[in-house]
């Protein structure tokens, strides 16, 4: 069962991003939640705001939010783990980088159990695990980490994306310039930071969610 790992967030405070990927799940907005669950729209705001913040909000705030929401205090707060099923929007396929190449021949059969994914996706979405520390910094990702690739997002300056170049197949920050299409690692240490982006090469998907909302 995948859990949502509070840790992979960049920020110091789990709360904001579990709380914004409840609200997705419930498709409720700032002024519907504050007007369920008792807590102030200002109050919410403040905690989807303050991310980089380890502060978490008053214990009855949580405790307000958590029974709208359907989860425990402790939950909200990332101190116990959140099961995918209390978020899920839809199950996905679960993919090997080897199966994305044109050439694989192993079919749907090859393809993983699935796993539910929390936020809005097409159908068209499959999960993908990261292979290798390209993408490790502090807004990164660490290897093994379970991504959810959708490829009707479409691929902005600033969004990570997989992309398909013949036989080989890469996982990168998409970054646009006048000058062109460019493909970066977060990884500071990587020897090949940052690439220019085949024309022939095909944005395979977006990364919508890999533990927290992208």
């Amino acid at each position: 069962m995948m859990k949502i790992d509070s840790t992979a967030a960049a920020s110091g405070n789990p709360v904001a991003e579990i709380l914004e990927a409840l609200m997705s799940k419930h498709r409720l907005n700032q002024t519907e939640l504050a007007h369920r669950s008792g807590v102030s729209q200002p109050a919410i705001n403040r905690i989807l705001r303050e991310r980089s913040k380890a502060k978490h909000p008053r214990q009855d705030t949580l405790e307000k939010l958590a029974a709208e929401l359907g989860v425990t205090p402790d939950q909200l707060a990332g101190r116990e783990p959140i099961s995918a099923h209390m978020l899920a929007r839809g199950v996905v396929p679960v993919l090997s980088w080897e199966q994305l190449l044109p050439t694989d021949s192993s079919g749907d059969g090859g393809q993983g159990a699935g796993l539910a994914c929390p936020v809005e996706h097409s159908d068209e979405t499959f999960a993908l695990p990261v292979l290798g520390e390209a993408m490790n910094g502090n807004d990164g990702y660490r290897e093994g980490e379970i991504l959810f690739v959708d490829p009707r997002v479409p691929a902005a300056h600033g969004k990570d994306v997989v992309v398909l170049h013949g036989e080989t197949s890469l996982f990168r920050r998409l970054v646009l310039t006048p000058e062109g299409r460019f493909l970066k690692t977060l990884n500071p240490n990587w020897p090949t930071p940052i690439i220019r982006l085949p024309d022939d090469a095909v944005v395979r998907g977006t990364v919508v969610f890999s533990g927290r909302l992208r």
